[in-house]
């Protein structure tokens, strides 16, 4: 099993950050489990996660209990890195 490092687009984590610090407990907590998830699951075999939207380009679905989550990405296989280039998060109320 080869481990993967995660990055996340720094525009993307700056607006991810904004929108933690900007928001209500509940929400922070949504927020921090997505990030966790993403993060565990993109560290292990990410090249076999989700689906190839394009050349360079995966995208994987999340659902928690609170939200449904996309994540595009793309694996840097010969790096051994994984980045995070876009999230899309919808509450599931």
């Amino acid at each position: 099993m080869t481990k993967y490092t995660v990055l996340w687009d720094a525009d993307l984590e700056r607006d991810f950050i904004n929108s933690w610090v900007r928001s209500d407990s509940r929400t922070r907590a949504v927020l921090t489990e997505i990030a966790n998830r993403v993060d565990s699951l993109l560290s292990v075999s990410p090249q076999s996660k989700g689906i190839k939207e394009a050349e360079s380009m995966r995208l994987l679905d999340l659902s928690t209990a609170a939200a449904k989550v996309s994540v595009a990405y793309q694996v840097l296989e010969k790096d051994r890195q994984v980045r995070v280039i876009r999230l899309t998060f919808r509450t599931s109320e």
